[in-house]
């Protein structure tokens, strides 16, 4: 969603960027709305983020971020893999999805969002669109 990470910053901790916001920074789906004014962004127009790997060396960030983007993708554990593999050893993977009590109103497939095709909340299992 367009946005969402300069919604969202309004309101974390000076800590989360000083603690997990360091070094080179990969922010992918980041848009127009990246992390940080410094974030690598890695959108559409880069590359399918399912395979980033066939775009960008393995641990060469030391921090992934990744807002509203991973329910988009075809494979959500293999795109997590993917990512994870292009974070630095000591680095940190950040990623925020929409939950599904929240932004589906716990109603799966998404009558919000057909583009959606994964759901996620705390409380149950992951489960693709199928």
């Amino acid at each position: 969603m367009a946005g969402e990470t300069s919604k969202t910053n309004k309101i974390r901790p000076a800590i989360f960027f000083e603690k997990y916001c360091q070094g080179s920074i990969l922010d992918i789906g980041g848009g127009i709305s990246s992390v940080t004014p410094g974030a690598e962004v890695f959108d559409l127009e880069h590359g399918d983020a399912q395979k980033i790997l066939e775009y960008l060396e393995p641990e060469s960030f030391d921090c992934v971020y990744s807002s509203h983007c991973l329910e988009h993708m075809l494979d959500a554990r293999a795109a997590i893999e993917q990512w994870w593999a292009l974070t630095s050893p000591g680095g940190h993977m950040i990623i925020v999805v929409p939950d599904e009590d929240l932004y589906e109103q716990g109603v799966w497939p998404s009558m919000f969002n057909s583009d959606h095709r994964y759901t996620f909340a705390i409380s149950k299992e992951m489960f693709p669109l199928l």
